[in-house]
């Protein structure tokens, strides 16, 4: 038998004791496990997530830093009222539960943002003071007016406005000649001179950029009492005035009546749409710059090429009745057959007994 070193067998003795160790480790951990509980399995969003035995709905909430985005309140215009509206919530098995509450296994989380809201809107209906006619306005006819407005019920934002006739209804007798299109050079003094002639009052819907050009042509409209409205600023054809976007519709109506009030400090609240093209937005932004849109309940199409000044007047003598607004042009071309027709008219409206009479703001 060979022998063996005390220190060599000290060695081999040290090796042992390692490899006994590493052979039980297993078993040892293996024991330890034994005695922990197993893990509580949560679905958190979808997703699977595990928690110790005595974990709550409010320390997992915490641990895992779950949060629920807030709901801003919005405006009828979609900017936000209040940021802070809905705090959204984080929901157990599809509840609400308090913090304290143990999870279970198999427990599932979800968190529920909060939801941007629209603030809604109100009906408010007003009366508005005395005798007043249509808004739009199609005759000289008054009566009661209700303005109905929808507005935001937190801002108070308006979302339309319109006006309704309301009660009995006032007629006059008197007709009321609108001119659209002016100023003309070759038209224009021509009109102004029959309605001087023939002490008849008339209403002229100017044109911006044409006023601008012939201002003495509107300085001579003031001077034999005619009214003045406004009819937009360049007159759009396409698209229609209505479906204008609302900054250009606005424009079209506020710089006319800056210029005629900066020029000729002459204040109109009356606004003619080019075409008669309008619609509740139309009716908004002229009331909310003080005007009211005017338009006709007779319309000889005067501008048709076609047309005569026999034609002309027959269809606005066949039409015609107290309270009547005529659609007249003296601008957009030639207004030849208008300025022959004229004298009918106004002779034919007054064996009728009806006066004439501009359009009063």
């Amino acid at each position: 038998m060979v022998g063996v070193s005390r220190s060599t067998r000290a060695r081999i003795g040290a090796r042992a004791l390692v490899v006994l160790g590493i052979a039980t480790l297993p078993v040892l951990v293996a024991a330890a496990l034994g005695d922990l509980p197993p893990p509580l399995q949560i679905t958190v969003q979808g997703q699977t997530e595990f928690a110790s035995k005595d974990t709550t709905f409010g320390r997992l909430i915490r641990d895992l830093e779950l949060r629920a985005q807030w709901g801003r309140l919005l405006d009828v215009e979609g900017k936000v009222l209040r940021y802070r509206a809905d705090p959204g919530r984080i929901m157990l098995n599809g509840t609400t539960a308090p913090r304290s509450t143990p999870l279970s296994n198999g427990d599932a989380i979800q968190v529920v943002n909060g939801i941007d809201r629209n603030e809604g809107t109100q009906r408010v209906v007003t009366l508005m003071e005395g005798l007043r006619p249509g808004n739009p306005q199609r005759t000289l006819d008054t009566s009661s007016v209700e303005e109905i407005r929808v507005e935001g019920r937190i801002s108070h934002k308006v979302v339309s406005i319109r006006f309704r006739s309301v009660g009995e209804v006032t007629r006059p007798p008197a007709v009321a000649l609108t001119f659209d299109d002016g100023p003309w050079p070759a038209n224009t003094p021509k009109i102004l001179e029959i309605l001087q002639r023939m002490h008849a009052k008339a209403t002229f819907f100017v044109i911006g950029y044409l006023a601008e050009r012939y201002p003495d042509l509107i300085r001579s409209e003031i001077q034999a009492g005619m009214a003045i409205g406004s009819h937009s600023w360049d007159h759009p054809r396409s698209p229609s005035f209505k479906d204008l976007e609302p900054h250009r519709m606005q424009t079209e109506m506020s710089q006319t009546i800056d210029f005629l009030s900066s020029q000729f400090a002459l204040q109109t609240d009356l606004f003619r749409p080019p075409g008669g093209s309008y619609d509740a937005r139309v009716v908004q932004i002229a009331n909310a710059l003080g005007m009211r849109v005017v338009l006709w309940d007779v319309d000889p199409k005067d501008w048709i090429a076609s047309g005569t000044a026999k034609s002309i007047a027959d269809a606005v003598l066949a039409n015609v009745r107290p309270g009547s607004i005529i659609d007249l042009h003296d601008g957009g071309g030639d207004q030849s057959a208008t300025i022959q027709a004229l004298p009918w008219i106004i002779s034919g409206i007054r064996k009728m007994g009806l006066r004439l009479v501009t359009i009063s703001g």
